[in-house]
C-alpha cells in the first residue's frame, strides 16, 4: 500500500556556502583553543623563570656571610641578593632574567632562631605577568626558603 501522496518528491538542495559556514564556526573554536593554550603557556613560562631566579637568589643568600645583627639585612647583602635574583650574578647586570622585574619586586626575609640567622626566604611581590589577554599580578610568590648555612659575622 503505497500512498503516492505520502512521498514528497525530494528537491535537489544546493550545498554551496556550507563549507564557509563550517570553516567559520570551526576556526572560531580553534582560535579560542590556541589563544588559551598560548596564554597559559606564556604565563607558565614566565612563572617558571621567576621560580628559578628566586631559588637562585635564596640559595645565594643562604651561603654568603650575613653581616647584620638583626633581621634587617645590610645594604650590601640585600643588593647582592637582589642582583643574584634579577640578573643571575652578585653584581648588577644589564638585562634582568624576566622582562620588567625590578629590585622593588624582590623581597628578602631573614629568620632568626635563638638569636642567629636560621633561614633566608626570597619572594616576588607586585610583579605583573602581562600576557596577551589578561594580566596576572604575583603576590608573595614564587617564594623559596633555604636554611642559612653561611657564616654569621655581625658588625
Amino acid at each position: 500500500m503505497n500512498n503516492p501522496m505520502s512521498k514528497r518528491p525530494s528537491l535537489p538542495r544546493s550545498r554551496a556556502g556550507t563549507a564557509i559556514i563550517e570553516f567559520a564556526l570551526g576556526s572560531g573554536v580553534l582560535f579560542a583553543m590556541f589563544a588559551g593554550t598560548f596564554e597559559f603557556g606564556y604565563t607558565f613560562l614566565q612563572y617558571n623563570r621567576l621560580q628559578s631566579a628566586v631559588a637562585q637568589g635564596a640559595r645565594f643568600a643562604s651561603l654568603i656571610p650575613y653581616d647584620s645583627p638583626t633581621i634587617a639585612p645590610s645594604t650590601a647583602f640585600l643588593a647582592g641578593v637582589h642582583n643574584m635574583t634579577l640578573y643571575g650574578s652578585p653584581t648588577a647586570g644589564t638585562s634582568p632574567v624576566v622582562r620588567g622585574i625590578t629590585p622593588g619586586n624582590v623581597s628578602l626575609t631573614v629568620t632568626f632562631t635563638n638569636g642567629v640567622p636560621s633561614a633566608m626566604t626570597v619572594s616576588i611581590s607586585g610583579y605583573i605577568i602581562d600576557s596577551v589577554f589578561r594580566r596576572t599580578t604575583l603576590s608573595n610568590k614564587p617564594r623559596v626558603t633555604y636554611p642559612y648555612q653561611g657564616i654569621w659575622t655581625p658588625l
